[in-house]
């Protein structure tokens, strides 16, 4: 029995510590930028988020600087792409964020030999996952702390909790005294099990504006869900789940590829 635990011990350890050996990297023809690539279950995942500007054609994607270009793309159901708060910096770190008129053009955004998720293959990843799969995939740094509020209960009943900050009264007892706020700071990193790397790197609105760097990862797919939505991929910093959302097509998000 002692042996047979070890053995699984063993197992477990040496799975854990090969999944993070497995990054490969290649490089990407169109303008030489190097990507890695990590393989979890049977997919091989870029392990950085896109930053190209060029099509496989060799046709330029188009920049959208400001609030009227990046409506103005999205009205038009044309390509675009911008870094975040159009900062290259931001670029150097998180890499592009794309409208979805990007992600399915003809032309191809992804690099030679891979290609943009589906909705389906984006589902398989997080199915492998199990349990907290925003977790594993998080990075380790970058994402911001939260706080949560604790079990308050009304000094005349017992029974009634509340879980925000404010004064209300008790359902039962109307007791409109102020009930202290109990805060639990929580770090919105991730344990990066998996090597993804996802990092918080925000978004952009399909009204222009720029938002959630630190709070939250956001990442196209290729499928679409409406005339107006398509189908994303989002984790924050306050959860360890995996979101799934029908996003405006004109937002800005960032791309993840997968190897053919």
């Amino acid at each position: 029995m002692i042996r047979t635990a070890l053995i699984v011990a063993f197992l477990t350890i040496a799975n854990t510590v090969s999944f993070a050996q497995q990054y490969v990297s290649f490089k990407d023809a169109r303008d030489g930028r190097v990507y890695k690539t990590v393989k979890i279950g049977n997919q091989a995942w870029m392990a950085e988020n896109l930053n190209v500007s060029i099509f496989r054609n060799g046709d330029p994607v188009p920049q959208a600087k400001t609030n009227q270009e990046w409506i103005k793309a999205g009205d038009n159901k044309q390509p675009a792409w911008c870094y975040y708060e159009n900062d290259p910096a931001n670029g150097a770190k998180y890499g592009k964020l794309y409208n979805w008129y990007a992600v399915i053009d003809p032309r191809g955004l992804a690099p030679v030999g891979y290609h943009i998720p589906s909705d389906a293959e984006w589902e398989k990843l997080v199915d492998y996952l199990g349990p907290d799969p925003g977790t594993k995939m998080k990075s380790k740094s970058g994402w911001d702390s939260y706080t949560t509020g604790g079990s308050k209960t009304c000094p005349n009943c017992v029974n009634w909790n509340d879980e925000y900050k404010r004064k209300v009264p008790c359902h039962t007892c109307k007791d409109t005294r102020s009930i202290p706020e109990q805060k639990v700071p929580k770090s919105g990193n991730g344990t990066n099990s998996i090597g993804f790397s996802g990092v918080p790197d925000g978004f952009r609105h399909d009204g222009g504006p720029f938002g959630g760097i630190g709070e939250y990862g956001s990442w196209w797919g290729s499928t679409e869900g409406s005339t107006r939505n398509a189908w994303s991929r989002n984790l924050s910093c306050a959860a360890g789940v995996v979101f799934r959302y029908g996003d405006d097509k004109g937002r800005g998000f960032s791309v993840r590829c997968l190897r053919d």
